[in-house]
């Protein structure tokens, strides 16, 4: 059941949104956009959803050069502290996220940027819509998807 909503909601953005929707099954289920040069792509495995991820990152992106990795923030736990050869080279905002999934940023050598959410199992619009927007308006300044679109 949670694979078959999660595809209604991939086809929902693709129509609403006009984009081309790229959908390949093998072991695990892979959706992709493209919208202004900038990939998304949700990789899921139906056998274990916790091991789906999100990826939004520039089409010509190479090899991560620089990388900055956070975890989820839990309840409870305290928080490990930073490595310190570790240098933050996005905006803070998406620091925000980190109170849903882990945070992977990665930057290549010609300075694109490739952000990576996990896991990442979303149940309605809104999951989908507001992480998306957000990586995308700070870091390209543009919304990937319509903010008109209602659940």
């Amino acid at each position: 059941m949670e694979l078959k909503r999660i595809d209604n909601l991939w086809h929902f953005f693709a129509t609403q949104n006009d984009l081309f929707l790229k959908k390949e099954v093998h072991q695990v289920v892979e959706y992709e956009f493209e919208h202004r040069k900038i990939r998304l792509t949700h990789s899921l495995n139906p056998k274990i959803p916790l091991h789906s991820h999100l990826v939004l990152s520039h089409r010509d992106f190479d090899l991560g050069v620089d990388r900055y990795t956070v975890s989820k923030k839990r309840f409870g736990l305290k928080s490990t502290p930073r490595q310190t050869f570790q240098q933050q080279f996005f905006p803070n905002e998406l620091m925000k996220l980190t109170s849903a999934f882990n945070l992977y940023v990665e930057r290549d050598r010609h300075k694109h940027i490739k952000v990576t959410l996990e896991p990442f199992v979303p149940k309605n619009i809104r999951e989908i819509r507001n992480p998306v927007n957000l990586i995308s308006k700070c870091l390209w300044r543009f919304s990937y998807f319509s903010e008109l679109i209602k659940n």
